[in-house]
């Protein structure tokens, strides 16, 4: 029994370095664009009051990131995204001039991802991505759910010691703060609802 339980550990101990001597971990930092507001494009009319509101500008993200590149072609990366997001408001009392009042908030994403690197070229890599996002954002963004659901997929250049990873994301997020009766103008929150949707285009950069 002893020498079975000695070479289950000395397996067990050999097993664990040919993985940790394996695995590869790369940090850097990742910039991008989303190609959607953080807030729904909606519309709240009154007696002689019409109020839009909505993202007028989709804005950046930009963080550190970190990249653990384990056996099989396996993965994954953790980021740490800041984004602003953009909330603008046109109110208008009839028949009067429509004011306009826009304000950026922060916020910031941080996507959990498992990767697959599809066999290819030393050099060139075409990966997929998978994996839960939250969100940790200002007072001012309480109604913007901070838990979704992320996939992506890109290629990652090696050149020398510098990889490149250009990738497209999509996001779903929860469905946050929403009207509490259609055509009633309430919320269940003091807010904008949320867009659950969102897109993005991300270039990493890591050694």
């Amino acid at each position: 029994m002893k020498r079975i339980v000695s070479f289950l550990l000395i397996a067990s101990a050999a097993a664990f370095n040919q993985v940790a001597n394996a695995q590869h971990i790369s940090v850097g930092a990742a910039i991008g664009t989303p190609f959607s507001g953080g807030i729904s494009d909606f519309t709240l009319s009154g007696v002689d009051t019409v109020s839009h509101t909505f993202s007028n500008s989709n804005n950046y993200l930009v963080g550190p990131m970190v990249d653990v590149r384990l056996p099989l072609n396996l993965g994954f990366e953790v980021d740490v995204l800041f984004r602003p997001v953009n909330v603008t408001t046109d109110s208008t009392v009839i028949p009067n001039l429509t004011r306009r009042s826009s304000n950026d908030y922060a916020s910031w994403e941080f996507p959990v991802l498992g990767k697959y690197r599809l066999p290819f070229v030393p050099a060139v890599k075409p990966f997929v991505e998978a994996g839960p996002s939250f969100r940790a954002k200002s007072s001012s963004l309480s109604y913007l759910s901070g838990k979704g659901f992320t996939i992506g997929g890109g290629v990652e250049v090696k050149i020398l010691r510098l990889r490149i990873a250009p990738a497209l994301r999509y996001t779903h997020w929860g469905a946050g703060a929403t009207l509490a009766s259609p055509g009633s103008g309430l919320f269940n929150a003091a807010a904008t609802p949320t867009n659950q949707n969102q897109g993005e285009f991300l270039v990493g950069f890591s050694f």
